[in-house]
């Protein structure tokens, strides 16, 4: 005798759920997109369960591989001590994982200083800058990051309520928004200072189409004989292509930079 198992899962409310044909522009002369050569390995899959959702930004980098943005947006305002953070479970931003670096998101990546080169004159409480001389340092944007080290979801609310292992040493707006950091970097010197630069800086593709994504630890994951995880996910991303931004995952400024739609509401890389 057989068995015969039928499963079928919806949304009730399926309208405030990202992702789908709904997230692209529709033009009524056809949609153009580019591919990318070959595609590459995702870089930082999820460790358990996840979901690349269409219009998700992607960075690509030939040769290297893909590194899937992610991007978390605060529900509510913390102090610059906490260790508790409260981010959207709405379906738009990103389901936060244990384990994840997180930092928050500049609102530009390249960063400059101005220095004087020599002392100021002050007379009469005016600042005399007749004599002196300015240089001007551009470096990169780091900052702080905080692992995250428990998740706790509030569906009444739709919230996820992370513990970090440390606080950013910065309050949080509601609205602000965090994303991954590449703390990687830090955590390999012989004296770690805690900041860092971003994961995925230069974001430049799509994903196309919503996938569920398997575990990459975890869950009776097999195992080689030298304990190495098998597990391996290639993708292939597209860029050239226009998306509502209403429908896609919050955008710090960073990100919203790079757009080259002039039209309001629209993302085009």
């Amino acid at each position: 005798m057989s068995q015969v198992t039928n499963l079928a899962y919806y949304y009730e409310r399926a309208r405030k759920v990202r992702g789908g044909r709904s997230v692209w522009v529709k033009d009524s002369n056809g949609e153009s997109r580019k591919n990318v050569l070959l595609g590459g390995t995702i870089l930082n899959p999820n460790k358990g369960f996840g979901h690349l959702w269409a219009a998700q930004l992607v960075q690509y980098t030939p040769g290297e591989g893909c590194l899937i943005f992610r991007s978390f947006e605060v529900a509510a305002n913390a102090a610059n001590n906490a260790t508790s953070v409260k981010i959207k479970g709405d379906g738009f931003s990103d389901v936060p994982e244990v384990g994840q670096y997180l930092m928050i998101a500049p609102k530009s990546i390249d960063v400059n200083t101005i220095g004087s080169t020599s002392e100021l004159t002050v007379s009469n409480s005016k600042v005399d800058l007749s004599d002196a001389t300015f240089s001007e340092t551009a470096s990169t944007y780091t900052g702080v990051y905080a692992k995250v080290t428990a998740v706790a979801y509030d569906a009444t609310n739709a919230q996820f309520t992370l513990t970090l292992e440390n606080a950013f040493g910065t309050a949080l707006t509601a609205g602000d928004i965090l994303v991954e950091s590449n703390a990687a970097v830090d955590l390999a010197e012989d004296s770690p200072t805690g900041s860092a630069p971003l994961l995925v800086p230069n974001p430049n593709t799509f994903i196309e189409a919503d996938v569920d994504i398997l575990p990459t630890e975890g869950y009776g994951l097999m195992t080689d004989s030298e304990g190495v995880s098998t597990a391996n996910y290639s993708i292939s991303t597209v860029h050239d292509k226009e998306a509502w931004i209403a429908k896609m995952q919050p955008l710090p400024g960073y990100v919203l930079a790079k757009n080259r739609s002039y039209i309001k509401g629209i993302f085009w890389i």
